[in-house]
C-alpha cells in the first residue's frame, strides 16, 4: 500500500501547543523501578509499551531496510519513526501498518503469544496507517532530518503492554545528551523477543573520530550499547525523569536509532540515534494529544 508524502512546512512551536494533552493524570511512560534495574535478556510485555513495529504489506514486516523497522507510539493517533524506513525511490512513503504490543516478534498479530513454559501475552494491535508526514528537509542520502510521524486510522486501545511515551520535558530541552544513561529498548535482529539495554552517550566529534561510518549528523547522538544485541531501526532511546523526592516518575522520548555497528572486534555495539527535540514543532504539527510531564 502506497501513502503519498504529505509535504508540511515547519512552524513555530508556539502553534503546536494546542495539540499536547494538558491532563494532569494523561499517562505516558510508565516506569517500574524494580524492572528498570532487572537485567534480562529481555524486556517484560509491561516495559516500553511504546515500541511500535512498522509493517509494510498487510501484516508483514518488510526485508528492507536492515530487516525492519520500529517506531515509538507518542499518542493514541501517532507514531514517530526515520524517515528512511519509509521513503523509497520513487518518492513515495510506503507502509501499511503499525503493530502495538509485540512482545513476540514471530507471533501473528491478533493472536495470543505463548512461550514453552506457557507464559501468555495479550495479541498485538494491527492498526493500518492512514497518513505518513516526512520532514520537508530530509535527505535520503545523507539522512539528515530522517523523521516521520505516522497517523493511524484508529486510536490505540491503551493496555498494560501499549502506552504513548511522554515527550521531552521542557527544562531538559537545551540539556546535553553527552555523557548521559539512557535505555534503548527494540526488537532484535536476531531474537524474538523485546529486548532492553542501557546506551552510554558520547560526543559527536568522538563518535565522528572513532566511527566515521556511523550515521552521525548534527541531530545525532551516539552511546556504546551495554548489551550486544542489535536493533531494528527506529528503536526509541528514552531517557528517566525523576521526581523532586528523588524517584524515577517516567520515561520520556530521546531520539530514534538511525545506525549501529559492532566495534572493537566485536566486542562492543555503537549506535546512533536521531535526537528529536530539534523536531518538536513538526512533530506537534503533525499529531494530536502528545503528553509531556512538568
Amino acid at each position: 500500500m502506497q501513502l503519498a508524502v504529505a509535504i508540511v512546512c515547519l512552524l513555530l512551536a508556539a502553534c503546536g501547543a494546542a495539540n499536547a494533552a494538558t491532563a494532569q493524570d494523561a499517562k505516558c511512560g510508565s516506569i517500574n523501578e524494580e524492572q528498570l534495574l532487572k537485567q534480562n535478556t529481555f524486556a517484560v510485555p509491561t516495559e516500553h509499551q511504546w515500541l511500535a513495529r512498522i509493517t509494510y504489506a498487510n501484516g508483514h514486516e518488510t526485508k528492507l531496510p536492515n530487516d525492519g523497522c520500529l517506531g515509538a507510539l507518542v499518542s493514541k493517533r501517532n507514531v514517530i519513526a526515520p524517515a528512511h524506513c519509509f521513503v523509497q525511490y520513487d518518492g513515495r512513503a510506503d507502509a501499511y501498518s503499525v503493530q502495538l504490543g509485540v512482545w513476540n516478534k514471530s507471533s501473528n498479530a491478533h493472536e495470543v503469544s505463548c512461550d514453552k513454559d506457557g507464559y501468555c501475552v495479550l495479541p498485538a494491535q494491527d492498526i493500518p496507517l492512514a497518513e505518513i508526514a516526512v520532514h520537508p528537509e530530509y535527505d535520503p542520502l545523507t539522512l539528515k532530518h530522517s523523521l516521520a510521524v505516522l497517523t493511524l486510522q484508529r486510536d490505540a486501545k491503551l493496555t498494560p503492554n501499549v502506552l504513548p511515551v511522554c515527550m521531552p520535558p521542557p527544562a531538559l530541552a537545551n540539556a546535553t545528551l553527552v555523557g548521559q544513561l539512557f535505555v534503548v529498548a527494540g526488537l532484535p535482529i536476531k531474537s524474538v523477543l523485546k529486548h532492553k539495554t542501557w546506551v552510554n552517550t558520547i560526543s559527536r566529534p568522538y563518535c565522528q573520530k572513532e566511527h566515521s561510518a556511523l550515521v552521525a549528523s548534527s541531530s545525532a547522538v551516539c552511546g556504546y550499547q551495554d548489551r550486544l544485541e542489535t536493533y531494528y531501526l527506529g528503536a526509541p532511546l528514552v531517557g528517566i525523569q525523576v521526581s523532586a523526592a528523588d524517584v524515577p516518575q517516567n520515561f520520556y522520548l530521546v531520539g530514534l536509532l538511525l545506525d549501529s555497528r559492532r566495534v572493537d572486534k566485536k566486542e562492543r555495539i555503537v549506535a546512533s540515534f536521531l535526537d528529536i527535540r530539534p523536531y518538536l514543532s513538526f512533530i506537534q504539527r503533525n499529531a494530536e494529544f502528545l503528553i509531556v510531564k512538568d
